[in-house]
């Protein structure tokens, strides 16, 4: 048996395991194995480095469940699995292990809720054994395990007799609570709900260490009060993100790769094309606050002053805490970010009068493509925001000599403060430099994630804007529903999905080259395999609709290949248009204005921008 389950550690591929497994299992029914013999068995079956690497233990699971019954694997296996396999559930975390917790789950016989609960009670102590970043990153997949094991605990009706929760250090309040209520039922809902709030805790806990963080801005100066203030920024064409590499946790565990470009648009009815987002700000004479955004299907307005309520109005400002106002919320939390509006401030006008020298302030906001476009919009507005109200405060981010990248986290930290879970690729699109096209990388790190960027230089303009077809589908999306999926799939380790995540960082590099090289055809034949593989880590990313742009006939042979930006759904769409029918792919496009689903929908003129975010003064 000792000579077998070495073979079985060291075995280089699925093949190997396999032919291993008949007779490790022959031996087992013999009876003459012993229980550590069995807890090895169960350990090296798991946690072969070949089954990791090439994502085979689901394979190799699916065997042993051929040749061996449930009720067989109980009788053989069950004392082992309960003294090992809590062990081994701690490990893949520990080790951040390639291996889908639920094919450790699929060794629990009969899904025993004594061998759960102790896979629970020995994961909460590894937890609470860590500290700092480790601690609020392995808890992050640790949460996703737990609402795994306690949906499992659930399902029987006398799991929780005699036995209580455990707590752990990355529980929080609220499932706290729920422990301490006995609301067993409502555990692995919290528990999948605090995984992003153990992300956003560990983004802030990483900016603070940097000493970015301040309580308040200072006053605004007196030589700004009579100046009004322009900021205008380009929107981004994400080419690649290596699919949502750029989350704060894949960032820092495995590292992160974008590829993106900073671009003006001509809309219809324009003559040229322009920055498409502008935040414009001036101080008032009296007590006020004033906020409106003009975007594009996304008009609102807020205004509050020394007249009114101040309880009333600091009531309503604070509002889209409560759900909707989405129009003004960026700017709301923006001001309370920079610290203008104290949290939770029942005196706002007082507040801004505070920090204008008894006045007011009015900021607008005006986007020429609707929020959700995969244009990195909301991200890059709230940097925008972000850089006006640090002008504004006298901060060096208001500052192009050094608003990057603080700027550039800051405006990460203000999306997660609300619940947008964006990464940090979507607002570095719009910085200035060498070049509009931008390929970063983010080392694996333990505090924040720090992406080096290299500009790409001797690319030609004029060419990549002819070959690289810019479609607006006219269908709007949710920004965060794309990103959240592919989390799920890297902190659940599911073997089709993290395999799409494994091969969407080897393209990545594959297409900087064929834009270095100008081969579009080979970038078109990238970006088709890159948007298969997002449709596979989120089959939510697209629709019949949507595939009628890589699949219908009449597009296709004008067409060396495309995909959707940003998190899929809708929103824009690149296509590489086939040297010398650049002009067909755009009439072919154009047409389909005529097909009910694509009735808003357009192809947008776009030229490179390589200034970012530039703000003007006058006088």
């Amino acid at each position: 048996m000792d000579n077998y389950l070495k073979r079985l550690a060291e075995a280089r591929s699925i093949d190997e395991v396999v032919t291993l497994l008949d007779p490790l299992l022959g031996e087992a029914r013999s009876g003459n194995v012993s229980r550590d013999q069995r807890r090895l068995f169960i350990r090296h079956l798991l946690l072969n480095r070949a089954l990791l690497r090439d994502l085979q233990t689901h394979a190799a699971l699916d065997h042993l469940f051929q040749i061996l019954t449930p009720e067989t694997w109980t009788e053989l296996f069950a004392d082992a699995v309960e003294r090992e396999l809590p062990k081994v559930l701690v490990d893949v975390v520990k080790e951040q292990s390639d291996v889908d917790h639920r094919q450790v789950l699929r060794l629990v016989p009969d899904n025993d809720p004594k061998v759960l609960f102790a896979m629970i009670k020995s994961l909460s102590a590894h937890i609470d054994g860590q500290e700092g970043s480790t601690r609020r990153l392995s808890g992050m997949r640790a949460a996703r395990i737990m609402a795994d094991l306690y949906t499992l605990m659930n399902m029987d009706s006398k799991a929780w007799r005699r036995r209580s929760p455990p707590s752990c250090r990355i529980d929080g309040e609220r499932i706290a609570t729920l422990k301490e209520d006995k609301a067993f039922d409502k555990l692995s809902e919290a528990y999948e709900a605090r995984i992003n709030q153990l992300q956003r805790i560990d983004l802030r806990r990483s900016l603070a260490d940097l000493g970015e963080e301040r309580d308040a801005a200072p006053r605004m100066a007196e030589s700004d009060y009579n100046r009004s203030f322009l900021i205008e920024s380009p929107l981004r064409i994400g080419i690649s993100s290596a699919n949502a590499s750029d989350n704060h946790m894949r960032s820092k565990e495995q590292g992160g790769k974008t590829l993106n470009i900073g671009i003006d648009l001509q809309m219809e009815g324009e003559e040229h094309t322009s920055p498409p987002l502008t935040v414009t700000a001036r101080r008032l004479a009296e007590p006020k606050l004033i906020l409106r955004s003009l975007s594009m299907d996304f008009k609102a307005d807020f205004e509050a002053s020394s007249k009114g309520d101040e309880a009333t109005q600091s009531e309503l400002f604070f509002a889209y805490r409560r759900g909707g106002d989405e129009a003004l919320r960026l700017v709301k939390q923006a001001l309370v970010h920079v610290g203008i509006v104290r949290d939770h401030s029942d005196t706002i006008i007082s507040d801004v009068a505070a920090f204008t020298g008894g006045g007011g302030l009015e900021l607008i906001t005006s986007s020429k493509v609707q929020q959700g476009s995969g244009l990195g919009t909301s991200s890059i507005l709230a940097a925008a925001v972000l850089k006006m109200l640090y002008r504004l405060s006298n901060h060096a981010y208001g500052n192009v000599e050094s608003e990057y990248p603080g700027l550039y986290d800051q405006s990460v930290l203000l999306e997660q403060s609300f619940g947008l879970n964006s990464g940090w690729q979507d607002a570095r699109g719009a910085c200035g430099g060498p070049s509009a096209i931008k390929d970063f990388y983010a080392p694996p790190t333990d505090g924040l994630p720090a992406p080096e960027r290299q500009f790409l230089s001797g690319i030609d303009e004029s060419t990549f804007a002819k070959r690289v077809v810019l479609f607006d589908t006219g269908i709007s999306r949710a920004a965060t529903r794309g990103l959240n999926e592919v989390l799920d799939a890297y902190l659940t380790r599911d073997p089709l999905r993290y395999r799409a995540i494994r091969e969407s960082l080897d393209i990545h590099d594959r297409m900087v080259e064929a834009l270095r090289q100008g081969s579009y055809g080979e970038l078109g034949n990238l970006s088709a395999r890159y948007w298969q593989l997002r449709c596979i880590l989120d089959p939510g990313a697209t629709s019949e609709t949507l595939q009628h742009l890589f699949e219908h006939p009449s597009l296709t042979d004008l067409s060396e290949g495309g995909l959707i930006t940003g998190a899929g759904g809708g929103g824009f769409a690149l296509l590489i248009a086939r040297e010398g029918r650049e002009v067909e792919l755009r009439k072919a496009l154009t047409a389909l204005r005529k097909m009910a689903p694509y009735a808003k929908s357009s192809v947008v003129s776009y030229s490179l921008n390589r200034t970012g975010i530039s703000l003007s003064e006058r006088p």
